[in-house]
């Protein structure tokens, strides 16, 4: 894919540091389907199956009040019914946390990188051209096809 931080270069992002000021950020961004159920459109990053078990009933709200919900975790991550479920394979997703927030005249997005633990280091992205040139990037990885089986 190249570099994380290019793909998110624009105007509307920032680099956020500080445990405290992620939690809050990551709330401001996933409190939008939410206010507007039925309305926003919401990709999420979840690498680790035990973080999202530890917050399932968060993560449940969040995509009910999604118009579409689209979740890119492993396969045995437990996931609410009606989630569209995308495996990230080994790709440049496999270990990107991420919730991107598509509305229809605005987007917002948080990524941070890494595989688990603490997060306190992001981006908040509140271009929503930047926001979403993210999720085309994230479902052109996702359509693309598996290199091991192209080898068989």
């Amino acid at each position: 894919m190249g570099d994380l931080a290019g793909l998110l270069a624009g105007d509307g992002t920032r680099l956020i540091t500080g445990e405290a000021s992620t939690a809050l950020l990551r709330r401001v961004v996933e409190s939008q389907p939410v206010m507007r159920p039925g309305r926003c459109t919401v990709y999420l990053g979840r690498p680790d199956p035990s973080e999202v078990r530890g917050n399932l009933e968060d993560l449940a709200r969040l995509l009910h009040g999604a118009r579409r919900a689209v979740v890119v975790t492993p396969a045995t991550t437990p996931l609410p019914p009606g989630v569209e479920r995308r495996d990230p394979c080994l790709g440049w997703l496999a270990p990107l946390w991420f919730t991107a927030v598509l509305g229809p005249e605005s987007a917002m997005a948080v990524v941070a990188e890494g595989e688990s633990g603490p997060r306190d280091r992001l981006w908040l992205v509140t271009d929503p051209a930047t926001v979403r040139r993210f999720v085309s990037a994230v479902e052109a990885e996702l359509a693309r096809p598996d290199p091991e089986l192209l080898a068989v």
